[in-house]
């Protein structure tokens, strides 16, 4: 096995060097964030003071007041315990379950795009619908945990699938050429070059996590950080809506930056490892098509038969959910409805996706010029991504207005992590040997960039899309449920409040078909960029 052990590359080697440089580097890295940090506490203080919003900024120091406050600090930490405890349950469910699932689909090849299309619908799911269902299934109580779980599982699963992918190809060529088992393939390939692709997807699970479990609070839950904001929004209570959100932020700040110390420590341990390498799919076109057809059919008509199983052996009563057959017959009597509601939610998912991908991406590059613009991007990005949806409504409600423009700003926020994090580890990506080799050649940065560093982040950048792509739809959803006039997230919400579930059901049911095709559409694109520049 010494054999085997050497033909490992040098990027997965630790080298000597680079660990001489790493404090140094690491004590700039700090110093930047801390700047960053006080950049935007000063924002925010000049922001408060300044009464931006009608004076619903509060100051840092009115909102640290309130948490000090004797008679309050015992609330905040009994809830804070209660969010952050649902959140860790669920991130390591989701996590578990999105792991298991990505090795199976990696280990039994044809299983492989009927588990990607249940990760996918597992993502199409509107936590607007699946609230009311998942509290029947898992109780009140247990609801924020099973929401935060469906909120990581897509993220843990694209991590995953990458990382494992990541060891395909003339690498697995040369450990099976020299005889080895497969125990030990992947526990000296296979897991390793995992490991910086799960580090990856945790930096974006995370914060799902912690916003899943905040809305699955919204549901009844006796405590939590999600109680305290919704009683704070709908009481005018600034000074506790605002502590709550500093609270759900300061956290998803801490975890956001473990997963990034873990990530660099794991990145130069092991090389990038988020670029997969695709076999060639030597099918007819005719061929994949069918097949494709035949597995959704398949996937539906079982979905469809344990919905039905459920209506009836658990005896659901029809104002919590309506079976399958009232829900289709709504949607055959209303077709042209519901094609103009889809139609808006679908432009307006497109408009939050360029705005918010062209967002990350410049954010990224920007970041990328120097540590001190680095440690100006990155808190902001946390801060952005940590707070829940609930708590940034009535912010950007009051800046923007209460209009349809409004819906897109709240899920371009929602897209521009995944863009900026791909982005940025795409940046990151290149090999210095390959940068060193273009330099000894004369190349300037211009055709630096253009021939290396470009299709080295290429495959970052597009598995980044994918994830934002998917998303999208589920972010327009939310915000059209808070603020918006119209589409299919206000029609679900309207109905689901006047107790029409099967009109509410159809709307739940066309989010879900739409988030699937845009995942199908991307997704071909992801694995066409990877066999294109993966290499």
């Amino acid at each position: 096995m010494n054999d085997i052990a050497a033909t490992i590359p040098p990027a997965l080697a630790w080298r000597r060097s680079e660990r001489v440089r790493v404090p140094w580097r690491r004590v700039r890295a700090v110093l930047a964030y801390l700047a960053g940090a006080g950049v935007l506490l000063l924002g925010w203080e000049l922001a408060g003071r300044a009464g931006v919003a009608n004076g619903f900024v509060l100051t840092p120091g009115e909102t640290l007041a309130t948490l000090a406050d004797a008679k309050n600090g015992a609330l905040y930490a009994r809830s804070a315990a209660a969010t952050f405890s649902a959140a860790a349950t669920g991130l390591a469910i989701g996590g578990a379950l999105a792991g298991l699932s990505a090795l199976v689909a990696h280990q039994v090849r044809p299983l492989r795009r009927i588990v990607d299309q249940v990760a996918a619908l597992a993502n199409s799911a509107p936590w607007v619908a699946v609230g009311p269902v998942v509290l029947v299934v898992a109780g009140r109580e247990s609801g924020p945990v099973a929401i935060a779980a469906l909120a990581v599982y897509f993220f843990f699963f694209v991590a995953v699938s990458t990382g494992l992918s990541a060891s395909e190809g003339s690498l697995r060529g040369v450990f099976r050429s020299l005889g080895a088992s497969p125990w030990h393939t992947a526990t000296l390939l296979t897991i390793p070059r995992a490991w910086p692709s799960l580090a990856e997807g945790f930096k974006l699970a995370a914060p799902a996590a912690l916003a899943g479990a905040v809305y699955g609070e919204w549901y009844g839950s006796s405590t939590g950080l999600g109680v305290l904001l919704i009683s704070g929004m709908q009481g005018g209570d600034v000074a506790r809506l605002w502590a709550a959100s500093l609270i759900a932020a300061a956290g998803g700040m801490v975890v956001f930056a473990a997963a990034a110390i873990a990530q660099s420590v794991l990145r130069r341990r092991y090389g990038s490892g988020i670029v997969a390498l695709h076999e060639p799919d030597t099918r007819s076109t005719w061929r994949r098509v069918l097949t494709t057809i035949v597995e959704v059919v398949a996937i539906t008509a079982a979905l469809l038969g344990l919905w039905q199983l459920w209506i009836t052996l658990g005896k659901v009563s029809p104002l919590v959910a309506p079976g399958p057959a009232r829900v289709f017959a709504d949607l055959a009597a209303r077709p042209a409805e519901y094609a103009e509601l889809a139609g808006h939610t679908l432009s307006t998912s497109a408009l939050a996706l360029l705005l918010g991908v062209s967002v990350g991406v410049l954010l990224a590059v920007f970041a990328r010029l120097s540590f001190f613009t680095s440690g100006l991007v990155v808190p902001a990005m946390v801060v952005l991504t940590a707070t829940p949806l609930v708590a940034m409504f009535p912010l950007l409600a009051r800046l923007f207005g209460y209009r349809d423009s409004t819906v897109v700003v709240i899920a371009a926020v929602l897209v521009v992590l995944p863009a900026f994090v791909y982005t940025r580890s795409g940046m990151d990506a290149t090999l210095p040997l390959h940068r060193d080799v273009a330099r000894s050649l004369g190349a300037g940065g211009a055709v630096t960039f253009r021939f290396i560093g470009l299709p080295s982040a290429l495959p970052h950048m597009s598995t980044g899309l994918r994830i934002a792509a998917s998303s999208a739809i589920v972010a327009t959803v939310i915000g059209e449920s808070l603020i918006g006039s119209t589409g299919l997230g206000v029609d679900f919400t309207y109905q689901y409040r006047l107790l029409n579930m099967a009109p509410a059901f159809g709307s739940a049911i066309l989010i879900v078909v739409l988030s699937l095709l845009v995942f199908l559409v991307f997704g071909w694109f992801d694995r066409l960029i990877h066999r294109r520049f993966g290499a």
